[in-house]
């Protein structure tokens, strides 16, 4: 053993001590404590939604040129339904219109607008009036059922209104005619004019069930009294009343004495 082995440093001694010290105080806090606690569960993330497809429509544009669609039918796009189906059956059906094509509009029809139609076109109402069309102006929305479509036919200087209800998938669509209130084309204002006819045709409707003029019947009592009986009474004497048979008195007279038996006078 070496000097240097056998007289350590004090100042070694003590960082030993030192350190040694520190040494079993960890390990007695490390017996002693808790454990610690287990860490939380992973949070579970939601699957993001997958964002639903933009429905994209084809352009009436172009609708128009695929479809050879008269170029008199005049359907904005911000008038426009919101599918190709609906647009496509609709350009289709104002264009058999304004071509006066009786037999490519009558499959569109409801089967009441087909039964009118044959009888247009059997008195030749139908050619006479679609032969002057110069312009379709044509609006779609939503009617309180169905969708439905407005159009305003201009023949020359003259229009007419008419309001149809629809339906329309890929094998195409079938139009249904709804009532046209008089006078309607002066009553239309706002942005929906699909609306404003339901709302004029609603009141319509209701003035349709009121009738047209009270009719007030003078009361006049028939009752007569029965004065016949009075009449009669009236008519009695008032005297005694006579006798009305044999053996029978006038009232108040005298009674007669009693005869005596066996005799035959008084």
């Amino acid at each position: 053993m070496t000097c240097r082995s056998m007289f350590r440093s004090p100042r070694l001694d003590a960082v030993s001590l030192l350190a040694g010290s520190a040494l079993v105080a960890g390990s007695f806090l490390g017996g002693c404590s808790e454990p610690p606690p287990p860490p939380p569960p992973p949070v579970a993330k939601a699957e993001p939604k997958a964002a639903e497809p933009v429905r994209s429509v084809t352009p009436i544009k172009e609708l128009m040129a695929q479809y050879n669609i008269d170029p008199r039918v005049n359907l904005p796009e911000e008038r426009a339904p919101d599918n190709d189906p609906a647009r496509i059956a609709v350009l289709k059906f104002y264009d058999a219109f304004v071509r006066g094509n009786a037999d490519g509009l009558k499959p569109m029809l409801s089967e009441p607008d087909q039964f009118q139609l044959d009888g247009m076109v059997a008195s030749g109402a139908f050619a006479k009036s679609t032969e002057g069309i110069t312009r379709i102006d044509v609006r779609c929305g939503r009617g309180p059922d169905s969708d439905c479509t407005l159009a305003v036919f201009h023949t020359g200087e003259q229009f007419q209104p008419q309001l149809w209800s629809y339906t329309a998938d890929d094998n195409g669509g079938t139009f249904d005619s709804v009532a046209t209130p008089p006078g309607i084309m002066d009553k239309l204002s706002g942005d929906n004019w699909i609306t404003a006819w339901f709302d004029v045709l609603k009141l319509e409707l209701a003035k349709a069930g009121e009738p047209d003029e009270v009719i007030e019947i003078p009361q006049q009592d028939f009752t007569t009294e029965d004065t016949s009986a009075a009449d009669t009474g009236s008519a009695q004497p008032s005297g005694p009343a006579a006798p009305s048979g044999p053996g029978k008195r006038t009232p108040g007279a005298p009674i007669d004495a009693p005869r005596a038996p066996g005799f035959g006078t008084r």
